[in-house]
């Protein structure tokens, strides 16, 4: 959660580091460990023995990051396959990227205990039941301790010498529980509720190594629920190193063996120096975190170093050089092509013109002469044509009749020509046409 007064107001500001921590607090807070499947793209193998690759689907792709000492397997990574990938979904602070830091990939499906135990882990996880901040603290000093383990295991003898030998003094009480087979959940319950009642200072759930199988007890749900809801500190020691099981998890301190728990329990000189091994353990695991993220950066940089190398982009500049000056040539040689051509077409055309240049003016000349006498015979005939429509319309003029002394009468209302006497009546106005005018008058007798 961010701070109410930082980042809220132009006074307050967030520096970038410190927004990138509080991102990637909130994502492994929320998101925590998961399982995500899609298709290897951008693989990058370090020269380190890190893997850099993204997961990508259909529309969209998450960066990843394998480093060598969780790839048990051996996996071999290669563009283009399908992996199901578990890890802790996180930010890369210094460049403010998303990412899963893979802890274990799986290239064929993954078998049945394996995906319960992970699909179990991330439900504790989401449930806050691996929250440091909710881990009781060991009392400093330990009088009375209770032992949950078969008292048939080789566990159990183990740790009692080494209390017997550090500090017989201590004060022992184990709690019989199976720590395989059917019974064993709810023995191994029963015997840590017992334990819690009884008010010691430390509870040790311990058993020896086995296979997968023979541990899978300390994987089950009930078991973490009762570890988590214990009134009394809890250590959890199942198995050997290299086993992890949901209840060392759970519980508020985990040892790599039943040895190394009894130790760890026991204080003296011996248990100081065990203590610094734990806290050189613990900060080996911090240096190698540091380490990872420093030289997931270097990988980073030396892959962005690798691809800007000079000879690379000279490499680059020759061939684009070369492409640049394949082209010209081309370019020129088109050029001079169609120049030549060009050239020819047109000194052909200047040498055709050339001679038939004489012979054109002649014809011309020719043919001038030709028009003009054409013109000249046809105006002639137009203009006697147009002689003749004149004579002709001034002969049919019926002003050049008026003017010998006829008249036309019309009857003036609807200007129709009266031809008879049978188109007028008394009263009638009519209009005479004469040479030089009109005479309007009105008919009194027919």
């Amino acid at each position: 959660m961010i701070p109410s007064n930082n980042g809220k107001s132009p006074e307050n500001p967030l520096t970038p580091s410190k927004l990138n921590h509080l991102a990637r607090s909130s994502i492994e807070n929320t998101l925590g460990s998961l399982w995500l499947s899609g298709e290897i793209t951008d693989l990058y193998q370090a020269p380190s023995g890190h893997a850099y690759f993204a997961l990508k689907d259909h529309s969209s792709s998450v960066k990843c990051t394998f480093f060598k000492q969780f790839n048990f397997k051996k996996t071999v990574l290669k563009n283009g396959d399908s992996l199901l990938a578990f890890g802790r979904a996180t930010l890369y602070e210094e460049r403010g990227t998303f990412q899963l830091k893979v802890e274990r990939v799986e290239t064929s499906g993954i078998g049945d205990m394996a995906k319960q135990f992970a699909e179990l882990k991330v439900k504790l996880e989401s449930l806050g039941y691996f929250n440091p901040e909710t881990k009781k603290k060991l009392p400093v000093k330990i009088s009375n301790l209770a032992i949950v383990t078969s008292t048939s295991s080789a566990a159990i003898k183990d740790v009692l010498d080494v209390i017997k030998r550090r500090n017989p003094l201590l004060n022992v009480k184990v709690y019989h529980a199976s720590v395989q087979g059917d019974k064993a959940v709810g023995e191994i319950i029963d015997a840590l509720l017992t334990a819690d009642i009884n008010q010691h200072d430390v509870i040790l759930l311990t058993r020896g190594g086995g296979s997968e199988e023979d541990l899978w007890t300390f994987n089950d749900i009930s078991i973490a629920q009762t570890l988590f809801n214990l009134n009394t500190p809890c250590v959890s020691a199942i198995g050997h190193e290299r086993d992890t099981s949901i209840t060392d998890l759970v519980a508020d301190l985990s040892a790599i063996t039943p040895t190394a728990a009894a130790e760890l329990l026991t204080p003296d000189l011996a248990e100081i120096k065990l203590r610094i091994s734990h806290h050189l353990t613990l900060m080996k695991k911090f240096i190698q975190n540091k380490l990872n993220s420093h030289t997931q950066q270097l990988d980073i940089v030396y892959h962005q170093l690798e691809k800007s190398h000079p000879i690379n982009q000279i490499n680059k500049e020759k061939q684009l050089i070369a492409n640049k000056f394949d082209h010209l040539k081309q370019a020129i040689k088109d050029i001079s092509k169609n120049t030549e051509k060009e050239l020819s077409d047109r000194k052909n055309r200047l040498l055709r013109y050339n001679f038939e240049l004489s012979d054109k003016r002649s014809q011309m000349k020719y043919h001038e002469n030709n028009i003009e006498n054409l013109v000249k015979t046809i105006y002639e005939k137009k203009q006697s044509h147009l002689l003749q429509l004149i004579n002709g319309l001034n002969t049919l003029n019926p002003l050049s009749t008026l003017s010998r002394g006829y008249s036309i009468t019309l009857n003036n209302n609807d200007k129709t020509v009266i031809s008879n006497i049978s188109q007028v009546s008394i009263g009638t106005e009519i209009q005479t046409i004469v040479a030089d005018g009109k005479i309007l008058s009105t008919v009194n007798k027919v």
